[in-house]
């Protein structure tokens, strides 16, 4: 798996590719690993801009540099990815990795992200989104929002989808 990692790293030439964006290896290993939970291969560059956004613009488009990922959460409390994590979760899961606490980036990567990942957090799409929302569940069709009021359409949709479509939420 190291070596695996070593070559993924070296292909994509990590530590000069983090430098040209003004990042660490460890910060990309760290956004590669939070786009590998978070979404899958098509909407990867996406996800990785809306870190790279709440990263860079804390104040904008309704959020407070807060990241507020859901598998930040799963992850500090040690089990594997969930879509029914509560609000009380979200506020009071003490740990450095809680992304709905702590601003910026969790301390390291919260698993072992793909080259794919790995490629995302390197080279993100372009675009003003700040949130995102994965509306189905099965097929993994992901809405990307530039306003929190855009958001809170795709989260009434997810619930939607929750509440006559399926079971796994």
């Amino acid at each position: 798996m190291v070596d695996r990692w070593k070559q993924a790293a070296a292909d994509l030439d990590l530590e000069a590719a983090a430098a040209e964006i003004g990042f660490e290896p460890h910060e990309i290993m760290t956004v590669a690993a939070l786009v590998q939970a978070e979404g899958r291969e098509p909407d990867m560059p996406k996800i990785a801009r809306v870190v790279y956004n709440r990263l860079e613009n804390p104040g904008t488009a309704g959020q407070a540099g807060f990241l507020q990922i859901d598998a930040t959460v799963d992850y500090a409390l040690g089990r594997p990815l969930t879509v029914g994590l509560t609000q009380e979760e979200r506020e009071n899961t003490q740990s450095p990795y809680n992304t709905f606490v702590n601003k910026g980036l969790p301390p390291g990567p919260i698993g072992n992200p793909g080259e794919a990942a790995i490629s995302a957090a390197l080279s993100p799409a372009q675009g003003d989104w700040y949130y995102y929302v994965t509306v189905n569940l099965r097929t993994g069709k992901t809405k990307f929002a530039e306003t929190y009021e855009e958001f809170q359409q795709y989260v009434a949709e997810l619930r939607e989808y929750c509440d006559t479509k399926s079971d796994a939420c």
